[in-house]
């Protein structure tokens, strides 16, 4: 094999060289999201000048000297095909200018065509059969495009993204001539199967934990980088014990409130990097100082004796998911914000709360969403004179569906007829670890014992009746035994159960080391109860059940937040959303407000049109909500476009387009958890049946900006550097563009201050008036002041300005 980094325009080779991607490689399926970062990246090399941009390695075999067949990097090599024709059928229409005046014909005569056969044309790339049809399609009019390729989609994409660059067509395609791949051309004696399944299958690719310290310490010279790895890399890994990309997710989940999936670590800290601006030390000053509290929570060494019995306990349940509260926690415990006694509380608060709900078998894939945002939940409407525990348990009890806390009766019900004996490992060792100390300060380290075979779980009643046992537990001995077997009334601790076996009661009472002799709390009503049945078990399991309300508490508080907190609740699998309307979602890096559940529907379907156009084709192919290809009109009355081939039918009520949503994430092998949206409170939701009663298809001429009335009431009063009102504001700015009123002064007649300070102009504003204002405060940000329209969101006025338009 001989290699060289080399431009990837070179790998195109002599003008007659095709490039042949053979029939045992994947179907070509790059989505638009790759090809967003290819034009990045291209922008990248020209705003930054650079001479040269690494895209990879492309491996390949040449097959006489007119074939090269390539093993690995044909999903490289057909986007940028992609993109070269995109440029020139742009320069041919004349949307895009060049000061090369052959320039398009060069690219397509030189990178995309071959000679002409018998007036056929031929093509420099030959892709595998199915993406061969489209990508040919390509060159041929419009009416002809396979409308459900992703060739199509992707070369639509860059024909539509290219104009709004914002450079020059000779900029563009300078650039792309800078990009460098690693070639590598196989020789006679190498075998091409066993090179491919090697580079798809056996080589080992760079962790996400690497890929994130290659990026912060490359460009940095050779002394910094020493620096910055020996101060600030190596602790940080030493502190996580090497679990590094497990940390970095789920740091990044403290600063974004997102989730990234495993293996998008790396992606996601990037875009963390671009959006903080900060590299090298500066950036890793926050990221070391947060794997100390990593470390801290996961050896329970605050050095403080309350919070670190709390975290032991909470670490036996091996739950990570808290992470994203737990540390900043104990950033606000470093800082003074909250003290000792309230950080064991909220620990306490955080255990009960994740226990309840496995003993109540509430679904636990919620819990990344809920964990993932608590601590900014709470921090917004928490005041000063409260506790950080007591808003925390305000904010848990109030959620309900998928992220709900079970109450005292749910969970007692669960725990006295739950079978704990099958309970999941670490969660039955901590509930016997938690029942047997409780809170006291004397202890017994029972979930050691039971990890290390010392101790183990013992059915006082055994799981074979003997005759003896018949006897013990009477005529009914049957159904007792059915009953009661596995439940937590019969259910205890000992080191000796191999010698107990399936003694009579009597014998397991009185024999050496049995009950009477035994140093557990839990097994004092043995120690005096000469008999055993129904009687004792449902005693002893009420006491231990009386025990458990008080260790695993449901929070109780006065506290009501000054500002409206909006219900959220996740897709889910079963949540029945009739009658409720949505104000925003958030899915994984996406979020937005809506109007109502079929603007919600659309943007989570033009989402997976990107991301996962295959499920969006296949959920297309089972139902008639969807039309694909020549069945899609544009002007169909109410179907909307998802891209130029795809749309959907919204004419359906909110539990259609609910189930679509999850039929489409069962399709892909979504988790619906991941889908979290932001609903009106339910008692307010009649305040808005004027808009209710209005089909969603009718759109009032303001619900753009109406849509973020919900939203402002719960962002009044925040901090101008509160993330919720910095994110609504952004938004809404986007969204008003179109409204924008380019002199206000002169609608308004007046200044703003002295129009807001009229009462009876405020009484009789118009819609035009309204906008006026609004564009006032944004020209103010621009121009004066950047956080004037943040302000103005912060003390309600834009909220009682939009509230005038009409609804």
């Amino acid at each position: 094999m001989r290699g060289q980094v080399t431009e990837v325009l070179k790998v195109y080779g002599m003008q007659e060289r095709q490039l042949v991607i053979p029939v045992y490689q994947r179907n070509y399926d790059w989505g638009l999201k790759q090809c967003q970062q290819l034009l990045d990246d291209l922008v990248n090399v020209i705003e930054q000048d650079r001479p040269k941009h690494f895209f990879g390695a492309v491996v390949g075999q040449p097959e006489g000297s007119w074939r090269w067949v390539v093993i690995d990097g044909q999903q490289r090599l057909t986007t940028v095909s992609l993109l070269m024709l995109a440029l020139a059928d742009l320069l041919d229409e004349q949307v895009l200018d060049s000061q090369d005046c052959n320039l398009a014909h060069r690219i397509r005569t030189s990178f995309l065509l071959l000679k002409e056969q018998d007036d056929t044309p031929r093509f420099k790339l030959k892709p595998v059969k199915l993406d061969a049809e489209a990508y040919a399609s390509l060159f041929k009019s419009q009416s002809e495009h396979v409308d459900t390729s992703s060739v199509t989609a992707n070369y639509r994409y860059f024909k539509e993204q290219v104009p709004l660059l914002g450079i020059s067509s000779d900029d563009l395609w300078r650039a792309i001539e800078r990009l460098e791949v690693m070639h590598l051309d196989l020789e006679q004696h190498d075998d091409a199967q066993r090179i491919f399944e090697s580079l798809n299958s056996t080589g080992l690719a760079l962790s996400e934990a690497d890929k994130v310290r290659n990026l912060v310490l490359m460009g940095l010279d050779v002394r910094e980088q020493e620096r910055v790895y020996s101060d600030y890399w190596n602790r940080i890994e030493t502190n996580v014990d090497y679990a590094t990309g497990a940390f970095l997710r789920w740091y990044l989940v403290t600063q974004t409130s997102r989730i990234p999936r495993q293996d998008r670590v790396y992606e996601a800290f990037k875009n963390y990097m671009a959006d903080v601006g900060l590299r090298g030390a500066q950036l890793l000053e926050e990221v070391r100082r947060y794997s100390t509290y990593y470390q801290q929570i996961h050896q329970a060494s605050t050095g403080h004796h309350k919070i670190d019995l709390r975290l032991r306990r909470l670490n036996l349940l091996k739950t990570d998911v808290v992470l994203p509260l737990l540390m900043p926690l104990l950033e606000a415990y470093e800082g003074g914000d909250i003290d000792a006694a309230d950080l064991a509380d909220c620990i306490r608060i955080i255990e009960s709360y994740i226990f309840r709900r496995y003993i109540a078998e509430v679904p636990t894939n919620a819990l990344n969403k809920v964990f993932a945002t608590v601590f900014r939940d709470v921090r917004r409407i928490r005041p000063k004179d409260r506790s950080f525990s007591e808003v925390l348990g305000y904010s848990l009890r109030k959620r309900s569906g998928s992220g709900s806390f079970p109450d005292d009766a749910e969970f007692i019900q669960s725990l006295e007829s739950k079978n704990l004996y099958n309970f999941k490992g670490e969660r039955r060792k901590y509930l016997f670890e938690c029942l047997e100390n409780l809170n006291s300060n004397d202890t017994r380290d029972i979930a050691h014992g039971i990890e290390n075979g010392s101790l183990s779980i013992e059915h006082i009643m055994p799981q074979t009746l003997t005759q003896s046992w018949v006897d013990e537990l009477g005529p009914e001995a049957e159904r007792i035994h059915d009953r009661w077997l596995h439940r937590l009334g019969n259910l205890t601790v000992t080191g000796y159960n191999s010698s107990y076996s399936n003694a009579s009661y009597s014998m397991k009472r009185t024999m050496d080391h049995g009950f009477m002799e035994s140093p557990f709390r839990l097994n004092k009503e043995i120690k005096t109860s000469e008999t055993w049945g129904e009687e004792q078990l449902r005693a002893r399991s009420q006491r231990l059940c009386d025990e458990a309300l008080s260790y695993w508490i449901y929070p109780q508080s006065d506290f009501e937040p000054v500002r409206p907190q909006l219900p959220t609740e996740a897709l889910g699998t079963d949540t029945d959303f009739t009658g409720r309307a949505p104000v925003a979602f958030i899915w994984n890096e996406h979020h937005a407000t809506v109007k109502n559940w079929r603007d919600l529907t659309t943007r989570v379907f033009k989402i997976a049109v990107v991301e996962h156009r295959d499920a969006i084709l296949q959920l297309a192919g089972t139902t008639d909500y969807f039309r694909v290809g020549d069945a899609f009109d544009p002007e169909e009355n109410g179907v909307y476009a998802l891209d130029e081939s795809i749309g959907w039918n919204g004419s359906s009520s909110t539990w259609t387009k609910v189930s679509l949503m999850r039929r489409l994430f069962n399709q892909a092998g979504l988790d619906t958890e991941e889908l979290v949206i932001t609903l009106r409170p339910e008692e307010s939701d009649s305040d808005h049946s004027a808009n209710s009663s209005r089909p969603e298809d009718e759109e009032a001429p303001y619900e753009d900006l109406t849509k973020f009335l919900p939203r402002f009431e719960e962002i009044r009063g925040l901090p101008t550097g509160d993330p919720l009102l910095e994110e609504t504001t952004e938004e809404f700015a986007r969204t008003f563009e179109p409204f924008r009123d380019q002199q206000p002064l002169t609608t308004l007649g007046t200044s703003v201050r002295k129009f807001c300070a009229d009462p009876n102009r405020l009484e009789v504003v118009t819609p035009s008036e309204v906008l006026a204002l609004v564009s006032s405060k944004v020209d103010e940000t621009e121009r004066v002041d950047p956080e004037a329209l943040l302000e103005a969101a912060a003390d309600g006025s834009l909220s009682s300005w939009v509230s005038r338009l009409p609804q």
